[in-house]
């Protein structure tokens, strides 16, 4: 590929941006089949339904997620040559190894996203299975701990049969191992992995902006031309040896990271939890719970071919590579009219499905966390609740309750996730260990909330209240 050659590609967010030499090798990869699957599952899930604009897919995100990676690795190779021997600096090659590891890096979701991954897959599932199922034979200790939509992306890497790996292995023999590497964090130059995960990391960098843009919200902007100029290398002194990190310029990064970490916080608080959002996406949850439940005793279904992996899978099976790439959001919402028009017996699941083709969302019960605590703590409370409503739900009646617990962590408690500052010597310190961000080293948050059908949202509260 010449090295002359370049791809340019308009975005709404990061404007003009381009893509040269070994990098254009990102354009190149967008024409397969398992990244134009993206193109098919939003980014947001079911936020749309709140915020209409919210219809960006995964697949537009990555893209930027990518430009950035290169915008990242191109400050790092100028930083890196007053440090290192030309051979520890990132190259060429390197850049366009982050540009195609950023813009794999979400190739594993599946449709809706955390949602279904939650609910379906769970934390839990049967990884012997999976890995057999999806062709994985690396031993690679990272693996065991993977979530299920990496583990999945992973596997698309390495799957020999599938247009990525062969464009790959085209480029480079060896080069989809090589990716997969770096998103296990292991690569040639180490120190560069971090921008691909982190509390600061191109993901990130790209979602919060993106995502505020797309949702009108004013809240998520920081000033990303600062943040990226800012970034360095420098280095950690144990006891016993020296690591190179990335971090940033500790004289001029401090309010750009402050101001990244709220936007961050901001997008969550009035965005990703949103209370009616959160409420589609718990109901989402108790169709696919109740679906689970259902299908094992109904085999006779009738939903079209591209939809059926998803029924497998929530039968508990796992399913090869050529079948994910028919796991998307439109499977899903077809699979959802399915069941709201079909003659399937199960009133609880066809009303569930009903109400969500109609946006008819459960609404939020007005009650504390520490009341819904106490109410928990009462024995037998719960299921006399079910009871409460029973005379407005059309199916079974522990289907209409949604619980949901929010949590939000505002800076990782693992040290190679967290933020560094490089001071004027070179040396590392991590940002949480600076005065100006004590305020923010303990500000995880855990909520409680309850929602209902809207015309027992006040006997709920009222059962609720009277039984703390």
């Amino acid at each position: 590929m010449s090295s002359k050659s370049i791809h340019r590609i308009q975005d709404s967010v990061h404007g003009l941006m381009e893509f040269r030499g070994m990098e254009t090798l990102v354009i190149e990869l967008l024409r397969t089949p398992e990244l134009q699957r993206l193109r098919k599952i939003r980014q947001l899930g079911l936020a749309h339904l709140v915020f209409p604009g919210a219809e960006h897919s995964r697949l537009v995100h990555s893209l930027g997620v990518s430009h950035l990676a290169i915008r990242w690795g191109r400050r790092l190779k100028e930083v890196a040559n007053d440090h290192f021997i030309s051979a520890l600096c990132p190259d060429e090659s390197t850049i366009r190894d982050l540009a195609i590891a950023a813009l794999c890096h979400d190739l594993g979701h599946g449709p809706l996203s955390h949602a279904f991954e939650r609910e379906i897959i769970g934390k839990s599932f049967d990884r012997d299975l999976w890995f057999k199922s999806l062709g994985i034979s690396s031993t690679h200790e990272s693996l065991k701990k993977m979530a299920w939509h990496e583990l999945v992306g992973y596997a698309l890497l390495g799957w020999k049969d599938g247009q990525l790996h062969r464009l790959l292995e085209q480029q480079e023999n060896g080069s989809s191992e090589r990716i997969q590497g770096l998103l296990l964090g292991d690569y040639y130059l180490p120190y560069i992995t971090k921008i691909l995960s982190g509390d600061i990391d191109v993901d990130r960098a790209d979602y919060i902006i993106r995502d505020t843009h797309q949702t009108g919200v004013a809240y998520g902007r920081y000033d990303l031309d600062w943040l990226i100029s800012t970034s360095n290398i420098g280095i950690q002194k144990d006891a016993d040896k020296e690591t190179w990190m990335i971090g940033f310029d500790s004289r001029k990064s401090i309010r750009v990271i402050e101001q990244f970490l709220i936007a961050r916080r901001a997008m969550y608080e009035t965005v990703y939890h949103h209370k009616t959002v959160r409420s589609a996406e718990g109901m989402m949850r108790q169709f696919l719970s109740r679906l689970k439940y259902v299908v094992k005793d109904d085999t006779n279904i009738e939903v079209a071919d591209f939809v059926k992996p998803i029924l497998k899978i929530i039968r508990g099976s796992a399913i090869e590579p050529a079948e994910i790439l028919k796991l998307d959001d439109f499977a899903i919402w077809v699979l959802i009219d399915s069941i709201s028009q079909s003659s399937i017996k199960d009133e609880t699941v066809r009303d569930l499905a009903d109400r969500i083709r109609a946006r008819d969302l459960f609404k939020k019960v007005p009650v504390s966390t520490e009341q819904i605590n106490r109410f928990n703590r009462n024995e037998g409370a719960k299921e006399k609740l079910y009871e409460v409503i029973k005379p407005y739900c059309r199916g079974d009646s522990k289907y209409y309750i949604i619980e949901d617990v929010v949590e939000f962590k505002m800076l990782h408690k693992e040290p190679s996730k967290k933020v560094c500052l490089i001071n004027p010597h070179g040396e590392v310190e991590y940002c949480d260990s600076h005065p100006t961000f004590d305020i923010y080293r303990n500000k995880d948050v855990e909520d409680l909330r309850i929602y209902t059908i809207r015309e027992a949202v006040d006997a709920v509260a009222k059962f609720i209240l009277q039984n703390q």
